[in-house]
This record gives structure tokens, sequence and C-alpha cells, in this order.
């Protein structure tokens, strides 16, 4: 009999040592899977908070701040390493319609924020931005994933000093900025989805370098819209397997080195080719060491322009429907090989890509040579 006495409470310590503690109880509760404690904004459950700032700043390093859904009319500021999490990307929903600066600031590493609708409207004078961080810090391991930004009149994203930060699966509406990184290195912007009426900056890297922009889409409204930029020793970036379309110029590089340019699809399907300012599929000014290839590139004032570039590799591209399919001016014009691309028909011939040696020179002309054209379209 104590025996068996024994053997119950054994087991019923057992259980009692496995059930997690909870800050308030909630049917509609998820799991906790984070290593802190779980706080609760919203919902019904007994000690839930009614603002986000307020569980934020109760919580502690690596807490959880789950948001059920509703509409949270605040201001956010993160100063330490948690996890945001919003109930329902299209149900929980952050706004303001002030003029602060952002919508939520970021001061900290290990912080992650998904799940949410933010919206951020206010005076367009103003520059604004829907998740920002600080100039002043250095930050690691960001993730902004699967939401929703409204940032019509304002930046969406602008990350500074970032290392190793995500941004993934956010669909990002904006006439202004969608995604910028300056000074950061190490960081993945990829299948993220992004609109603009009226024209944009789609995805901007701004001295930041070793990162990779992939299977992003990005209709940027032209004549203004700017599909992807890297500008300012953005070196040893990869830019792969995106969708641009209707961008006045869909990549735009400058003053950047040893940059992968891989299997992009680049179309400018309804704006016009006789546009006074030039539509270009890819712009490259002022670089060295690109491998451009097996992209896609269709119906563009010029497909690739190249100015002072040297030791560039471009092959196995689709031209399509280009007013021009290459031009150059370039003191390099030798060092850069172009090499079984597709030039809107099958040739047999070696096809001519014709330019200038010197910018500012409009006599005489330099030819250099695709000696392998390809007979058909790549795959795309």
């Amino acid at each position: 009999m104590i025996q068996k006495e024994l053997t119950v409470v054994v087991i019923l310590l057992f259980v009692g040592n496995c059930i997690m503690p909870v800050i308030a109880q909630n049917s509609e509760k998820p799991e906790p899977t984070s290593k802190g404690i779980w706080l609760y904004v919203g919902g019904s459950g007994p000690g839930n908070y009614s603002k986000i700032q307020d569980a934020i700043d109760h919580a502690s390093w690596r807490d959880t701040v789950f948001v059920y859904h509703g509409i949270y009319n605040e201001k956010i500021t993160i100063a330490k390493a948690l996890c945001l999490l919003g109930e329902s990307m299209n149900k929980t929903i952050i706004c303001n319609n002030s003029n602060f600066a952002s919508l939520i600031s970021l001061s900290s590493d290990n912080i992650t924020i998904s799940g949410f609708t933010l919206n951020h409207s206010g005076d367009p004078n103003y520059t604004r931005y829907i998740i920002y961080s600080s100039q002043n810090e250095h930050s690691r391991d960001i993730i902004i994933s699967d939401n929703i930004f409204q940032a019509n009149t304002c930046f969406g994203i602008h990350l500074y000093h970032c290392d190793s930060c995500s941004i993934i699966h956010n669909i990002i509406y904006t006439e202004v900025e969608a995604i910028m990184l300056t000074d950061s290195q190490n960081c993945r912007i990829t299948n993220n989805t992004i609109f603009s009426s009226q024209g944009c900056f789609g995805i901007n890297l701004d001295d930041s370098s070793y990162n990779r922009i992939s299977n992003n889409t990005i209709e940027g409204g032209a004549p203004n819209g700017l599909g992807i930029s890297l500008i300012r020793d953005s070196n040893f970036n990869i830019v792969s397997d995106n969708d641009l379309f209707n961008n006045s110029r869909a990549i735009y590089i400058d003053s950047s080195s040893n940059l992968s340019i891989l299997s992009n699809y680049i179309d400018n399907p309804v704006s016009s080719l006789w546009a006074p300012l030039g539509y270009m599929g890819i712009q490259i000014t002022d670089g060295y060491g690109f491998v451009i290839h097996r992209n896609y590139i269709s119906r563009f004032q010029f497909g690739i322009f190249l100015e002072e570039v040297f030791d560039i590799s471009i092959s196995m591209n689709t031209f399509m429907k280009n007013i021009v399919h290459a031009r150059f001016f370039n003191l390099g014009i030798y060092s850069n090989t172009w090499d079984q691309n597709y030039w809107g028909r099958p040739r047999i011939l070696p096809k001519p890509i014709f330019g200038l040696k010197y910018l500012y020179m409009l006599y005489p002309g330099f030819v250099v040579f695709d000696w392998h054209p390809a007979k058909q379209p790549f795959d795309s």
C-alpha cells in the first residue's frame, strides 16, 4: 500500500513539472515555443495587456509578446531581444496616423516581428518609416517576416548597421521606398512582394555587402519605378530569381563590384518605350567583377546598359523586344565577355554589340561580339 502511494506521488510530481506556466488564460492561445515567457495583448484572458508597448516594457530578454487580432493605434519601441507575434497578418493591425518618425523603432539584437498589418499614415511631407533601426546602434539577427505593410506615404523598412538579418515573406505597398539596408551585411531579402502604382524604390542597398536578394516580386509603377538598386560599395551581393515588372530601371548598380545577377525575370509590359529618360532593364555604372547570367530582359529601350565597367561576364541571357538589346560606354570594353545570349531571334552569325569607348565621345564607335549567340530563348 505504501509503495502504491509513493508511485502516485512521483507521477503527480512529474506531471506537475511538465506543465508550463502561463501568464493569462485564453482558449485561443498558441502553444509557447520560445525559451522565454509569453505575454499576451488583447484577447479575453485575465491579465492580458491592452497595449502592445506595455507588454514590451514588461517583457524580459527573449520573451515573446503575442498580440491577438484587433486594431492597435500605437507607436512601438523595441529595445530588447524579443519576439513580437501577431495572431493574423490580415487581422492584427498596428497603425498610427500621426507624424511620428517611425511606427516601430528597433535598437537591439535578436528581434522578430511577424504576423501583422502595419499602417503608418500622415503628412507625406514628413520623412516617416514603418520599421526603422537606429543609426547609432549595430544590430544583428533581426527577422521581419509575414507582414503586410501599408506604407503608401512613407518608407517601409530601413535597417542601419545590421548583420545577419532576414526580411522574408512580406507584402509591401508603397510609393516611396519599400526596403533599404545601409551599412549592412550577411542579410537576406527573399520572397517579398512589393507593389507601387506610381513608382518607388523597391529594394535599395547602400554600402551593404555580402547580402542576398532573391525570389522577390517588384511591380514598380513606371515611369518612376526602380526595382533593385545597389550603390556605394555594395559589393559581393547576389541578386537572383526575382520578378521585376514595370520599372523604368529594373536593376540599377553604381560604384559596386563583384556582384552576381542571376536568373531574374525583367519585363516592362505596359510603359512607353519612348520615355524621355530611357527605360533600362539592367544599368551598371562604375564597377567591375560582375556575373550576369541567365536573365530574361524584355521591352526596354535598353536591355542592358554598361558605363565604365570592367571584367563583366554576360552569358546565357534572353533579350526580347527591346529597342536596343545592349549598349556600352566603357574604358574596359575588351575585358568584358558576351557569350551564348539569345538576341531576340535565332542567330547563326556572331552578334555585334555597339558602344563608345568614352561616354563624352560621339566618334569613333566600338564593337564587341557575342561569338556564340543562342538559337533559342533560355527557360526563365
